[in-house]
């Protein structure tokens, strides 16, 4: 039986928990799997093959979590498009391939309520080029943005994106790829009054359907990018002015096997495939 590594952290040694229900279907088709926290993995001849799946604290130590992995061989999604997925310039990249994305500005923290409110947006939406789970992501209105404590935010550089009011009602919309394959799909909601649809933060998820043009322009951005991957979330927000991509999830994305009856047994499969073809 060969063994597969799900990687994680220390603060979820034992794994999130949506990555426990693709147990039994690995399970089923003679799969192993290993929980290994991100900051303790080491090269070992007994891992077959090494999945990021929870390291959700890496955006913090992004250096130290990528030099982990490179040590890690063979690790998937591969590094070098782990490395394009970890800074979020790459949405501009995609634009640059006619991806509708929200427009985005980078501006250094410090300059950040100047160029913000040069933008002429009304209310704009402040997040890290690095971040994870909705880390010290700010909305806030121009006029009021010289009221807010942004040196309290970390150095860095930053994207400046117009508030797209779509997301209150109609949240985000996220299908789930396996190996370029549709999978299923989920819409993720923000809590009454706020806006980031994260369950850490309030929000709530359930399963949907979405449109075949939707699974369609979620295909052009895998497409657009250096590999589909292995595994992928393209995460939306639909507009009257159409959807807009949010983000392309490639490091460790929830996958909410929760919210397809065959999800798990998707991507078990995956990754069974990804076995044969190392073999």
């Amino acid at each position: 039986m060969p063994t597969v590594a799900f990687l994680t952290d220390r603060e979820r040694p034992a794994g999130a928990p949506d990555d426990l229900l693709a147990l039994p279907a690995l399970r089923h088709r003679a799969i192993d799997v290993r929980f290994v926290p991100w900051e303790d993995a080491a090269p070992s001849a007994e891992i077959a093959a090494w999945f990021v799946r929870s390291p959700w604290n890496y955006a913090s130590q992004k250096v130290e979590f990528l030099a982990h992995l490179d040590r890690l061989r063979p690790l998937f999604n591969p590094l070098p498009l782990l490395l394009w997925n970890a800074d979020k310039r790459y949405l501009l990249e995609l634009a640059e391939a006619e991806i509708d994305i929200i427009p985005s500005v980078v501006v250094p923290r410090d300059h950040l309520a100047e160029v913000a409110t040069a933008t002429g947006f009304e209310t704009v939406v402040i997040k890290p080029l690095v971040s994870a789970g909705g880390a010290h992501t700010l909305r806030v209105s121009t006029d009021g943005l010289r009221q807010v404590r942004l040196s309290s935010l970390p150095e860095g550089d930053y994207f400046v994106q117009p508030f797209l009011d779509d997301v209150v009602y109609g949240g985000e919309l996220s299908c789930v790829f396996f190996d370029g394959v549709y999978s299923h799909a989920v819409r993720k909601y923000p809590p009454r009054g706020g806006f980031l649809v994260h369950e850490e933060h309030g929000g709530r998820t359930e399963p949907t359907v979405p449109s075949e043009a939707l699974v369609e322009a979620s295909l052009e951005v895998l497409h657009a990018a250096p590999d589909v991957g292995r595994y992928a979330r393209v995460d939306w927000i639909e507009t009257e002015r159409g959807p807009k991509l949010v983000e392309l999830e490639l490091i460790e994305p929830e996958l909410f096997f929760r919210a397809h009856p065959h999800a798990a047994a998707r991507f078990a499969d995956m990754v069974v495939n990804t076995l044969r073809e190392r073999a």
